[in-house]
This record gives structure tokens, C-alpha cells and sequence, in this order.
């Protein structure tokens, strides 16, 4: 848990970030997002969705973007999460990119 733990202690938002809108199921091992908010077509997750944690505005590290069982894990600064496909698919999120 060190090296994801170390990413999201040293994820900032200055002006020396840059964000790019994807999917979470495409963001790779290691990679750092942020929830900007829900896709509507699974208006039915987004209350299960935010009794965990994932609310706008959260961070998070990709652990495993697909795990054996189908499932994405991603870690929050408190708590790793384990999201079924139609969970992952209804949040609507950003990769986080420093700039070089």
C-alpha cells in the first residue's frame, strides 16, 4: 500500500496539473483520478456510489483497473474499494496528469 499511498499524499492541484476525462476501467495500475461525477444512465449506483466515499472531488489510485473476478480496485486515502463493471462504469471521472 506504500507506493499508491505515497501517490495520493503527493497528488495536488496547482496550477501544474493537468486532467484529461476518461473511463475508470481505462486508467492504468498506479494512475490518479478524480471523481467529477455520476453518468445518469446508472442513476440506480449513485447513492451506493456515494456511500463509499465516491462522491466529486475524490481521489483515488487505480490498484487494478480489471482484477480476475471483474472488479476494479481503486484505493481512497482511507480505504481500498473494490467496484462491480456497472459501479466503475457509472462514475464519470479525470486521470490526473503532471505537466513535464
Amino acid at each position: 500500500m506504500g507506493f499508491q499511498s505515497d501517490r495520493l499524499q503527493e497528488t495536488n492541484f496547482s496550477s501544474k496539473m493537468m486532467k484529461m476525462e476518461t473511463h475508470i476501467r481505462e486508467l492504468s495500475q498506479g494512475s490518479v483520478g478524480i471523481v467529477v461525477g455520476y453518468d445518469r444512465s446508472y442513476g440506480g449506483y449513485i447513492g451506493k456510489l456515494a456511500a463509499r466515499g465516491l462522491t466529486p472531488e475524490t481521489i483515488f489510485v487505480v490498484i487494478s483497473p480489471i482484477s480476475a473476478q471483474g472488479y476494479v480496485e481503486i484505493m481512497l486515502p482511507e480505504k481500498i474499494l473494490q467496484l462491480s463493471k456497472p459501479e466503475a462504469d457509472a462514475l464519470c471521472v479525470e486521470e490526473v496528469l503532471e505537466d513535464s
